[in-house]
């Protein structure tokens, strides 16, 4: 596209939203800057869908307030807030052709005749899609159709694109495609862009923030990096990724005891002593052959996932199962094979430690 839309900043203020004794969304802070891609996350009733329709003014907050650039939004109508939005569903006119569907919001604030063409064609071309604008959405994929629900969004150059789950009614490889080229276009755009999904590789290949919410509050927002790399709570490293659990008591401020083991952490613990969940990625455990001061262990199980081996292993020790992800090459040298015998370490600095 010739011009870039620019994106605004969009605030939202202790927002709480109740139905009825049901509190859907509790004091939720957020300050989102402009062309950035933030993606909110969470397990189906944790508020992320409300949060976007209050943003969107199709729900009402019953607390809190919302401002878009220097605007107050909180109590203006959906169509006088400055958004495009696009839904799960597609939800094109389906007695209208492509390009009318993409000219409609066009159409419907006065814009020119000769400015809807030349828009209408410029947006087509922008999402692949210049031959198909005399086409009926019938006649397209479930992906054709997305990229024309995208560029009707994009048609009135909105400062804030909400999308609702867009690529969840697709298949895998067309899902991954198309995510590419979203994320793309967004940053080709500038737009202010919101994504709702559950799916926590979607909103980690996509979003410059990941907003994670649970039981109607953020539980942290962060860059991907950091919201898998270091979780804020037992629920994001759950939620967010494979993770391995090991209940244990701190014994230091600086160190756990795992069974008859003390294991050394790199950040210092909150709460001094007593009873902390202590946790680590599938990929951060270390196997080697069965040598050495590690815990010795018995592969249970092996799966292979492709690019990946993932195997279940027991602890000698203390009887703790753990789930190991490693390489095909790593387990073939390993010769890992149901009830195989490896040494395990659990590196410090891959370690997190959550309250009991």
């Amino acid at each position: 596209m010739k011009q870039s839309i620019q994106g605004s900043r969009l605030i939202v203020n202790n927002v709480s939203k109740h139905f009825g004794d049901f509190c859907a969304l509790r004091d939720v802070n957020l300050d989102i800057e402009p062309g950035e891609l933030v993606c909110f996350l969470g397990p189906s009733g944790c508020g992320k869908t409300t949060l976007l329709r209050i943003i969107a003014g199709l729900e009402q907050q019953s607390t809190g307030s919302l401002h878009q650039g220097e605007v107050d939004i909180s109590l203006k109508p959906p169509h006088a807030r400055d958004f495009g939005i696009v839904f799960q569903s597609y939800a094109l006119f389906p007695n209208m052709t492509v390009e009318d569907n993409v000219a409609y919001g066009l159409r419907s604030v006065g814009t020119s005749k000769p400015q809807i063409q030349y828009r209408v064609s410029e947006l087509l071309a922008t999402v692949g899609l210049p031959e198909q604008a005399k086409k009926y959405p019938t006649q397209l994929s479930g992906g054709q159709q997305q990229r024309v629900a995208l560029a009707r969004a994009l048609a009135p150059s909105p400062g804030l694109l909400l999308l609702d789950e867009p690529l969840s009614a697709l298949d895998a490889k067309v899902r991954n495609h198309l995510r590419a080229e979203i994320r793309q276009l967004q940053r080709q755009l500038g737009v202010t862009t919101i994504l709702v999904t559950h799916d926590q590789e979607e909103a980690l290949a996509m979003a410059d923030r990941v907003v994670v919410m649970n039981n109607g509050v953020i539980e942290q927002v962060g860059t991907p990096v950091d919201i898998y790399q270091q979780p804020a709570s037992a629920f994001v490293a759950e939620f967010v990724g494979a993770m391995n659990f090991m209940d244990s008591s701190a014994v230091s401020d600086r160190s756990v005891q795992v069974g008859s083991r003390v294991l050394n952490l790199k950040h210092p613990l909150k709460g001094g002593q007593g009873p902390v969940r202590l946790a680590i990625r599938p990929e951060d455990v270390h196997l080697q052959p069965l040598t050495g001061n590690g815990w010795q262990a018995q592969v249970v199980s092996v799966d292979y996932l492709g690019a990946f081996i993932r195997i279940e292993i027991i602890l000698r020790e203390c009887g703790l199962r753990l789930v190991v992800d490693v390489s095909p090459r790593s387990a073939r040298q390993l010769g890992l094979a149901q009830g195989a015998w490896v040494n395990v370490t659990l590196p410090s600095d891959s370690l997190h430690c959550f309250a009991a």
